[in-house]
């Protein structure tokens, strides 16, 4: 008898560049005990907080501003570590701190009694949808209060020019506008069973470590999420905090001294904002000048904006919460949902919290997938015009209403592609991994950076041009126009 033959033993096959799976340009100290275990001690929280703090003195004065405000958000960070079971009430002190001294101070708008104004009319809102809940407004508080605000700009809009109520109503406005999202974060948390009151909502308001018109986390339900629960896990976000602070300045040294000296210095690619403007005044310019503009303002702006969310991220993580980074490897994206994912995510997910949801769940429930793209068309469309035109105010009190919406079309018409395509991305529901190597690490990131970057051609919200104007510099990229 023959002996059975023995079972061929696979060969392992490398992957291309596998040899850098492991490499880290800032290694995982988190993951390293000996390092986890001097950061939960007092002189391993002096250490994290002091080269914390040497990080945010360079960030700031990287580009010259002689802003004192690390000086506050490391104070802050102090009181944070050393009293972490005071960590929220902490959080709302210094929250009211910034917003009725330094932070309105630093962005020039000494109008504080109508932060006082905003803070107390959020704090009867609040209440007034806890305590009646079974009517309309306590129903939908949050769709209240956006038709609201919409509703009284657009009254505002119609007030005398030069008369003292338009002034103090655009101020008022304009205060209002910063906080609009913070509130409505604060609304959407009365439906939780474990809602926070007033006094430890008002600590998510533009809080000390940074936000925007976005709040930065989201709102105090996700706080409770992410908030440290002991010794062990402030170290961690601590430490990642540092590492993400690092980050930031390697990514703003590489964009400072490689990125915009090579592209438009060794190069000598123009600026995207000039040759669209000379595309406004119908001069004429190399078709694939106009494709190299887009390409490299599209890497500047991934860049700058990874640094400026990260340094806000940094901070949050260095107070105790463990939050997402705000963009995360954007490029590594295979499908055009993914990106717009990694991206802007805090943004994402307040359009996702107040558009795509309500819509989910609410209609289309007999739909199958179109129910997912009309919800998924309301956020990504409809949302992100809102968001966008009503932050925006200086247009609307400089225009009137009717007016600065016109204006807006451009923008419009990148929200309907924009929706669109994420809707047919999510529809589609490719299997990436099924695909080869080439086509899912190369072809399938440069199909989604290559329908951005069409897209960022009327991507327009602080500058307004006529969408005509946005073809045209699109038919210039084509060699369509001369």
């Amino acid at each position: 008898m023959s002996a059975a033959a023995a079972p061929a033993t696979a060969v392992p096959v490398a992957k291309p560049f596998s040899f850098l799976r492991g490499f880290r340009l800032i290694p995982r100290v988190e993951t390293y005990p000996a390092v986890l275990a001097f950061a939960q001690t007092i002189a391993g929280k002096i250490a994290l907080l002091g080269l914390f703090g040497l990080g945010l003195y360079y960030a700031t004065y990287l580009h010259y501003l002689h802003n004192p405000r690390w000086i506050v958000q490391i104070c802050f960070l102090v009181l944070m570590t050393a009293l972490p079971h005071h960590r929220r009430p902490l959080l709302t002190v210094f929250t009211l701190l910034w917003a009725l001294g330094t932070w309105w101070k630093w962005t020039d708008h000494p109008l504080l009694i109508h932060v006082l104004v905003v803070l107390v009319l959020a704090a009867s809102l609040f209440r007034l949808a806890i305590r009646f809940q079974h009517l309309s407004f306590g129903r939908r508080p949050v769709a209240s209060l956006l038709a609201g605000f919409a509703v009284t700009v657009l009254l505002a809009s119609y007030l005398p020019k030069g008369s003292l109520l338009r002034t103090i109503s655009w101020d008022f406005l304009t205060v209002a506008g910063a906080y609009l999202w913070c509130i409505a974060y604060s609304l959407l948390d009365i439906s939780s069973k474990r809602r926070d009151p007033f006094a430890r909502q008002l600590g998510t308001y533009q809080p000390a470590w940074g936000s925007t018109n976005t709040p930065f986390p989201k709102g105090a339900a996700y706080l409770r999420q992410i908030e440290a629960q002991n010794p062990e896990q402030l170290a961690t976000a601590q430490l990642k905090g540092l590492k993400l602070l690092a980050w930031s300045l390697i990514l703003d040294l590489f964009l400072m001294h490689v990125v915009t000296p090579f592209f438009h210095g060794y190069l000598g690619i123009p600026f995207y904002e000039y040759l669209f403007h000379l595309s406004v005044q119908r001069k004429s310019f190399p078709w694939y000048i106009g494709c190299e503009s887009l390409v490299v303002d599209f890497l500047e702006r991934m860049i700058d904006f990874s640094i400026f969310g990260h340094r806000i991220v940094a901070v949050c993580r260095m107070a105790g919460f463990m939050a997402l980074r705000n963009t995360y490897r954007p490029l590594s994206s295979r499908t055009i949902a993914e990106f717009w994912n990694r991206y802007y995510f805090y943004f994402k997910e307040l359009l996702v919290d107040f558009f795509f949801y309500p819509t989910f769940t609410r209609y289309f429930k007999q739909r199958g997938r179109w129910r997912l793209f009309a919800a998924t068309f309301a956020a990504a469309c409809l949302g992100n015009v809102y968001f966008h035109f009503f932050r925006d105010l200086g247009y609307i009190e400089d225009l009137g209403f009717w007016q600065a919406l016109a204006g807006f079309q451009a923008y419009i018409f990148y929200t309907i592609v924009l929706a669109a395509g994420i809707g047919i991305s999510q529809m589609r529901q490719t299997n990436v991994e099924q695909l080869s190597w080439i086509r899912r690490r190369l072809l399938a990131p440069l199909g989604v950076i290559a329908f951005f970057c069409i897209l960022r051609v009327f991507d327009y919200t602080f500058q307004r041009y006529p969408i005509q104007e946005s073809f045209r510099f699109l038919g210039h990229l084509f060699d369509l126009v001369s």
